[in-house]
C-alpha cells in the first residue's frame, strides 16, 4: 500500500478481480500500512473500488475529492482518532458514511461510534480479513437504499408543491369532498368565486351551503349513492346548475366532477367555473335575434322596399337589373349601408355576392376607408388565421417577417369575408372575439390590438344548418346575422337577362375593340331560357365567349344544355357541387388513388360518382361532345 493516494491507481482492479459492484470509493484508512493493503486487496477481488490512507488527514482529503464514498477507519490512527476525522469532515458540510475497526477489547469503543453514526463496526481478532467484504458491501446496499428513499421524498415534496401551485393558481374554482359530501379540499379560486374561505369551507357538506335553498333537497338525494358506488348523475360529466355565494347573491356555474377512490373510500373532485357573464351574453344574444326579427317584418309590413325603388337605380352602378327581386334586395343593402351593423350576404356561387358587398360598403361612410377582401375558402385552415389577424416574425415555419392581418389593414374600414362558412373552428372563435370586443392578437404575439372595423360577410350555404349540424358556431352565427341579405339566382330574375346581355355585350366591344347592333331573338331566348346554374359569372363567361365567336355585327351565342336538375340545386347542393369540381379540376379529373378527387372530398369513389351523377357534374369534353 503507497502513503500518497493516487486516485487513477487506486480506481484499477486488481488482475481477475470483479466488476465493482459500487460506484462508491471505498476508503481504508489504517495507519498499519500492511493491513490496509491486504484489506483493498480483499475488498478489490469482492469487486469494490478500494483506496488505502495511512492517516486521518489524508482519509479526509481523499474524501473531500470523493462525492461518494465510504470510509472503514481505524479507531486510532497515527496523528487523530476516527471520532475526529468524522468530526472534521462534519465542520466541513461533509456527512460522509463510515465503518470503525477496533482492537480486540474495545468493543465499547465501537458501540459509542455506532452511536455517532457508524454504519457497522470490525473486531480484529483471527480471520476478521474474510468480514470486511460482506460488511462494506451491507453498509453500501444500506447507504443506496436510504439516498434512493430521500431521493424519493424529495420527488414527492416536489410533486406536491407543483399540484399545489397548479391548484392555488387555477382561475376555476376547484373543490374536493368525501365520501359524506363534506368539503376536503377548496382551492384559492373557490375562495373568490363563492366568497368562503377555506377555513370556512372544509369540514362543511358542499350542498348544504353551495346549492340554492331550494334545490338542497334535490342536491343530497343525488348524492345518495355516490358514498357506496362513486356513482351520481353529474360524475364525469359537465353540467349546468345554479350555485349561491356566501353573499347570497346567485350564479350560473358549471360542474365538472369525477372521482378517485382513496383507500377503500370514494372522493368527487369538482372543476366549477362562473359562466354567469356567459349566460347573460346568450341571452342578451337571443333577445337582439328576437329584435331583429321583428325589424324585419316590421320593414316588410310598411313597404320600405317599393318606397325606395326610385333611387336604386342611381346608386347601385355594379349591379344591373330592373327585376323586382333584385330591387329588394338593393334596397335592403340600401338602407344597411349608414349603419356599422354587420351584413351577411347569403346567394348561390355567382350571384355577385362581392358586388353587393362593395356596394354596401361605396354607400357607407366608411367608403373613403378600403375595402379589404378575403377569400375564407382559398386559404388553407392553417394560415387563414395569420391572414386574417397578422403574424410576428418567427410564428411558424416560413414565417421570415411581421405581416399586418387583414382586420389591421381594414381598420375604420370595411372587411369583406367571402365564403365565411369555410372557416375553421379555431378561426371561427378569433373571428368571435373581434366583433364581440374589436381585439384581436397577432399570431406568434400576446399584444392585443384593436381595429375599428365593419364586417361584411358572404356565403353559399346555410348557416343555419350548418349551425344545426355542429360545423358553425351558434354564438358567431347570431353575431354576424344581424342583417342577412339574400341575393336572388339569375333564374328567379329572368326578366334581367336581356339588360346583362347588352351590358357584357358593350364591356367585352370595348375592349375587343368590335361593334356589336343586334342580338337574334333565338339567341335572346335561348339565353333567357337556360337555367344558368352558375348565375350571373356563367351567363357573363358565355357573352365573352360570344364575342370573341361573333365575327359580323350580331352577337352569335352559343348556349350550352345544363345538366339534368341543375336549376333545382339548393344553396348546400351548390357549395358541394362547386367544391367537388374545384378537386376534380386540381386532380386532373381523377377520381380514384393517392391525390384524387374522392380522397380530397374525403369520400368514397363509388359515392362521389353518385354525387357527380345526382349534382349534374361532367368532364368538360363529355359536355362539348
Amino acid at each position: 500500500m503507497n502513503d500518497t493516494p493516487d486516485p487513477e491507481r487506486d480506481s484499477r482492479l486488481a488482475p481477475g478481480a470483479s466488476p465493482p459492484a459500487s460506484n462508491r470509493r471505498v476508503i481504508v484508512a489504517s495507519g498499519d500500512h500492511d493491513l490496509g493493503r491486504v484489506i483493498c486487496e480483499r475488498l478489490e477481488k469482492a469487486g469494490l473500488n478500494a483506496v488505502g490512507v495511512l492517516s486521518g488527514a489524508d482519509a479526509i482529503a481523499v474524501a473531500e475529492q470523493s462525492p461518494s464514498c465510504l470510509l472503514v477507519l481505524d479507531q486510532i490512527l497515527p496523528d487523530m482518532v476516527a471520532r475526529r476525522v468524522v468530526a472534521e469532515l462534519a465542520a466541513r458540510g461533509r456527512q460522509v458514511p463510515f465503518i470503525v475497526m477496533t482492537g480486540s477489547g474495545d468493543e465499547l469503543v465501537a458501540v459509542d461510534m455506532m452511536k455517532l453514526g457508524a454504519r457497522d463496526y470490525i473486531v480484529k481478532q483471527a480471520d476478521f480479513i474474510e468480514l470486511f467484504a460482506p460488511v462494506v458491501r451491507h453498509a453500501l446496499a444500506q447507504v443506496a437504499t436510504e439516498e434512493r428513499l430521500a431521493a424519493s421524498e424529495r420527488a414527492l415534496r416536489e410533486s406536491e408543491q407543483q399540484l399545489r401551485t397548479i391548484t392555488d393558481t387555477a382561475s376555476d374554482a376547484i373543490v374536493m369532498m368525501d365520501d359524506s359530501g363534506c368539503v376536503t379540499f377548496w382551492n384559492p379560486a373557490a375562495e373568490a368565486t363563492f366568497g368562503y374561505a377555506a377555513t370556512e369551507a372544509l369540514g362543511r357538506r358542499l350542498h348544504e351551503f353551495f346549492a340554492p335553498e331550494r334545490f338542497r333537497a334535490a342536491h343530497h338525494a343525488a348524492f345518495g349513492r355516490f358514498p357506496a358506488t362513486g356513482e351520481g348523475r353529474a360524475v364525469n360529466k359537465t353540467v349546468e346548475l345554479a350555485a349561491i355565494r356566501k353573499d347570497g347573491t346567485e350564479i350560473a356555474a358549471e360542474l365538472s366532477l369525477s372521482t378517485i377512490k382513496l383507500g377503500d373510500k370514494w372522493h368527487g373532485v369538482g372543476i366549477v367555473r362562473d359562466i354567469t357573464e356567459r349566460k347573460r351574453a346568450e341571452e342578451a344574444l337571443r333577445a337582439a335575434f328576437a329584435e331583429i326579427r321583428t325589424l324585419k317584418e316590421q320593414l316588410e309590413a310598411e313597404n320600405v322596399i317599393l318606397r325606395e325603388e326610385v333611387k336604386l337605380s342611381h346608386v347601385h352602378g355594379d349591379i344591373v337589373g330592373e327585376s323586382q327581386a333584385i330591387k329588394r334586395t338593393l334596397a335592403l343593402a340600401e338602407q344597411v349601408a349608414s349603419t356599422d351593423s354587420t351584413v351577411v350576404i347569403y346567394g348561390e356561387t355567382g350571384t355577385g355576392k362581392e358586388l353587393l358587398a362593395r356596394s354596401i360598403h361605396n354607400l357607407s361612410k366608411r367608403r373613403d376607408r378600403p375595402l379589404v377582401t378575403v377569400n375564407c375558402a382559398a386559404m388553407p385552415a392553417t394560415l387563414i388565421e395569420a391572414e386574417l389577424f397578422g403574424r410576428e416574425k418567427g410564428a411558424y415555419t416560413g414565417a421570415a417577417t411581421r405581416q399586418a392581418g387583414r382586420f389591421e389593414v381594414a381598420d375604420r374600414g370595411t372587411i369583406f369575408l367571402d365564403e365565411v362558412g369555410e372557416l375553421s373552428p379555431e378561426a371561427q372563435a378569433k373571428l368571435l372575439r373581434v366583433l364581440q370586443e374589436g381585439k384581436f392578437e397577432r399570431l406568434g404575439s400576446t399584444n392585443t390590438l384593436t381595429a375599428d372595423v365593419r364586417v361584411i360577410a358572404a356565403t353559399n350555404r346555410n348557416l343555419e344548418q350548418a349551425v344545426r349540424n355542429g360545423r358553425f358556431r351558434e354564438d358567431l352565427f347570431y353575431r354576424l346575422n344581424v342583417f342577412p341579405i339574400t341575393v336572388p339566382p339569375l333564374r328567379e330574375r329572368r326578366e334581367d337577362i336581356p339588360l346583362l346581355v347588352w351590358t357584357f355585350v358593350r364591356e367585352f366591344g370595348e375592349k375587343m375593340g368590335k361593334r356589336i347592333e343586334t342580338i337574334p331573338r333565338t339567341t335572346l331566348e335561348a339565353l333567357c331560357g337556360n337555367p344558368w346554374p352558375g348565375n350571373v359569372r356563367a351567363l357573363r363567361n358565355t357573352i365573352e365567349r360570344a364575342m370573341i365567336l361573333s365575327s359580323g355585327t350580331a352577337l352569335q351565342a352559343e348556349v350550352k344544355d345544363v345538366a339534368p336538375g341543375a336549376a333545382d340545386l339548393t344553396v348546400d347542393d351548390a357549395a358541394e357541387r362547386a367544391r367537388i369540381t374545384r378537386a376534380l379540376e386540381a386532380s386532373g379529373w381523377r377520381i380514384r388513388g393517392a391525390g384524387g378527387a374522392a380522397e380530397q372530398v374525403g369520400l368514397k369513389p363509388t359515392t362521389l360518382e353518385y354525387r357527380m351523377k345526382r349534382l349534374g357534374i361532367r368532364r368538360p369534353r363529355e359536355k362539348d361532345s
